[in-house]
């Protein structure tokens, strides 16, 4: 039977296993939900949310891929959805070829407003003080460093 890290044996191995998975899986949705709270009242998607969360400068829309770990076919959907609410444009880069996102002003403003609401309907802000904050950060930092 195969020992782990600590001692510990492939039966317990599987089941802290699933118990983390469930955990991070749980602790990922309450996030999800919280942005969704937090961006309902404005009118915007949680998609739209992140990207405009982004975007506290122009930013190549690639690179919001990256960031936010999906194609960039993806973004260039949400870009039109924000275009189309009339919070984000799309301009050319210094490199002409390289397209920027960034805020209208009424992007900004509703930004300034998404970044307090997504504050304050933290489920991590409010049930972890920000000892217990920075050493989940540390630890999860860890863990998709080591991936």
């Amino acid at each position: 039977m195969a020992k782990y890290s600590g001692g510990v044996t492939e039966p317990d191995a599987l089941q802290e296993t699933r118990e983390l998975a469930m955990l991070t899986h749980r602790a990922a949705a309450l996030a999800g939900a919280d942005l969704t709270k937090a961006a309902q009242p404005m009118g915007i998607t949680p998609s739209m949310a992140r990207v405009l969360l982004l975007l506290d400068e122009p930013m190549p829309m690639r690179r919001i891929a990256e960031r936010l770990l999906v194609d960039a076919s993806y973004v260039t959907g949400v870009a039109d959805e924000l275009e189309a609410r009339g919070v984000a444009e799309r301009t050319a880069g210094p490199d002409r070829r390289v397209k920027l996102l960034a805020p209208t002003p009424a992007g900004v403003e509703i930004r300034a407003r998404l970044v307090g609401a997504v504050t304050s309907e933290s489920t991590a802000m409010r049930a972890l003080d920000a000892a217990e904050r920075a050493q989940l950060r540390s630890l999860l930092t860890k863990l998709v460093d080591g991936a």
